[in-house]
C-alpha cells in the first residue's frame, strides 16, 4: 500500500513539469511578441527567440516545428480584446478605447508589424495582424455605437471612418513625432468628438 506521504510525493511531481512548461512557453511566446513589437514578423526566428528567451533551441523546436508556429502561438495570445471598465463617462470611455489603439499598436503588435502589414512582407500572417488590430478597433467602435445611441454623440457619425481616423491618429503622431506624448488621447477626443466633456467630479469612497 502507498503511504499518504508518497501519493502525496507523487502529485507534487506530477504538477512540476506543467506548471514548468507553462512558464517556459510563457517565455518563448514573450520573446517572440518582443521581437515581433521592434522588428516586425520577419524578424522572429527560433533563434532569435532562443536567444532573448534563454529557452534552449532544442526545447523550442519540441514544442513549435518551425518559426510559424512560433509566431501564430504568439498571435494569437493577443487577439482576445478587454472589456472596457463599469463606471466611466462617455468621455472616458472614448479616451480609454484610444488608449487601448496605443497599446495595441505600440505594445502588443508594436510598429514592426504594422510597417510588415503595410508592406505585406509576411502575407501568412497579415491577416493575423489585421486581426489583432481590427479586434482593438472593434471595442472602440462598440463604445462610439453606444454614445451615439444614448445621445452623446452626433447620429450622422460614421462609426467606422471615426475607428480609422482614430487608429490614423496615433500612427500620424508616432510617424510624425517618432512618439506619442501622454496628452494625445484627450486631444484627439477633443478634436474628433468636441460635444464630449470629461467627468471633473470628484469621487469619494
Amino acid at each position: 500500500m502507498v503511504g499518504e506521504a508518497e501519493t502525496e510525493s507523487v502529485a507534487v511531481t506530477s504538477r512540476r513539469p506543467v506548471k514548468e512548461r507553462a512558464g517556459t512557453d510563457a517565455r518563448i511566446v514573450k520573446a517572440a511578441l518582443e521581437i515581433l513589437r521592434l522588428h516586425g514578423p520577419n524578424r522572429v526566428t527560433v533563434e532569435a527567440v532562443a536567444a532573448l528567451s534563454g529557452v534552449a533551441k532544442t526545447t523550442i523546436y519540441r514544442r513549435y516545428a518551425n518559426r510559424e508556429e512560433i509566431l501564430d502561438a504568439a498571435l494569437h495570445s493577443q487577439v482576445a480584446s478587454p472589456c472596457v471598465p463599469d463606471g466611466l463617462c462617455v468621455y472616458d470611455r472614448v479616451k480609454w478605447t484610444l488608449e487601448l489603439i496605443r497599446r495595441g499598436l505600440s505594445n502588443e503588435v508594436g510598429m514592426g508589424s504594422v510597417s510588415a502589414l503595410l508592406t505585406d512582407q509576411e502575407p501568412g500572417f497579415t491577416e493575423s495582424i489585421r486581426e489583432i488590430i481590427n479586434a482593438r478597433s472593434e471595442v472602440v467602435a462598440d463604445v462610439l455605437r453606444t454614445a451615439i445611441d444614448s445621445g452623446a454623440l452626433r447620429k450622422d457619425i460614421d462609426v467606422d471612418t471615426a475607428v480609422s481616423m482614430l487608429v490614423g491618429a496615433y500612427l500620424g503622431a508616432y510617424l510624425r513625432h517618432g512618439e506619442v506624448g501622454e496628452s494625445w488621447a484627450d486631444e484627439v477626443v477633443h478634436i474628433v468628438c468636441p460635444e464630449l466633456e470629461p467627468d471633473t467630479k470628484v469621487h469619494r469612497p
